[in-house]
């Protein structure tokens, strides 16, 4: 498949205080977490951050944000930009439940639709979705109208929502789960031993 994985570290981590990227969670850092699974599945990976210009264990190239922007949809937006490919799965660097079984659900999904999403009891789950490069016109007008969240965009394009599925959840845990603040790590390193 004609996909770019492009894991997004440019938020600025204001609850946990510090960069999440590079927090530790069990004998790695979070985002070394998170690319030892997606080498397993996508062979061009690339990293969404303004914060970085190399991280430590990560040889992927890294791209800056196009706008000055906070915000996944400036991450997607980048990555799509600077993608090779026509589509993009973008990915939080903070989800230490992440699974191969769960991406490879989500490409398995994908035949022509311009984003496949998975939406849960939460709501929409952007940061395990599939992008199609004909997004970005779009998402960049959102941005310069100051409209700042995927979902309010998803009427506008041809959506496959993914509903839950097992392979969404690792030790009774969804893979969705992301690290914000000190207590969201503790409860991960609890989760995986």
């Amino acid at each position: 498949m004609d996909i770019t994985c492009a894991i997004l570290s440019g938020g600025k981590s204001r609850r946990m205080g510090r960069d999440k990227a590079t927090v530790r969670v069990g004998k790695s850092t979070l985002i070394a977490r998170t690319y030892g699974v997606v080498k397993e599945v996508f062979k061009d990976v690339m990293v969404v951050s303004s914060l970085h210009e190399s991280i430590e264990g990560i040889p992927e190239r890294i791209v800056h944000d196009v706008l000055p922007i906070s915000g996944s949809l400036t991450g997607i937006a980048s990555a799509l930009l600077n993608a090779d490919t026509r589509y993009v799965f973008a990915l939080g660097c903070d989800m230490p439940f992440l699974t191969r079984a769960a991406m490879l659900y989500m490409v398995d999904r994908v035949h022509g639709q311009q984003i496949v999403i998975p939406k849960t009891e939460a709501g929409f789950e952007p940061l395990h979705a599939i992008y199609h490069r004909s997004c970005l016109s779009p998402m960049l007008t959102a941005l310069g109208k100051g409209h700042m969240k995927v979902s309010r965009l998803l009427p506008f394009f041809c959506v496959e929502t993914v509903p839950s599925n097992p392979s969404f959840f690792n030790r009774g845990v969804s893979v969705f789960t992301n690290v914000n603040t000190a207590e969201d790590l503790s409860s991960a390193e609890r989760a995986l031993g």
